[in-house]
């Protein structure tokens, strides 16, 4: 899952770089082809075999121990 991750921002790095130098065919090129990098990053992301043993209710962030504030107020 790195490498799609990692080919997705070098994707987008080139991108914006080619419409700040007004490269319009590479622009367009990479336009057409972003959905499909937006379908395989969401299913490199899906089919990961890492499984997350905590739940959304009990971890609200999975990077510290951030309890979620059920309080409405």
């Amino acid at each position: 899952m790195k490498f799609s991750i990692l080919f997705s921002f070098v994707f987008l790095i080139a991108y914006a770089l080619s419409a700040f130098f007004h490269i319009e065919p590479l622009v367009m090129l990479l336009f057409s082809l972003s959905p499909l990098l937006v379908l395989y990053v969401v299913y490199k992301v899906l089919k990961d075999p890492h499984e997350v043993k905590e739940s959304f209710e009990e971890h609200f962030y999975q990077d510290g121990s951030h309890p979620r504030s059920t309080s409405n107020g």
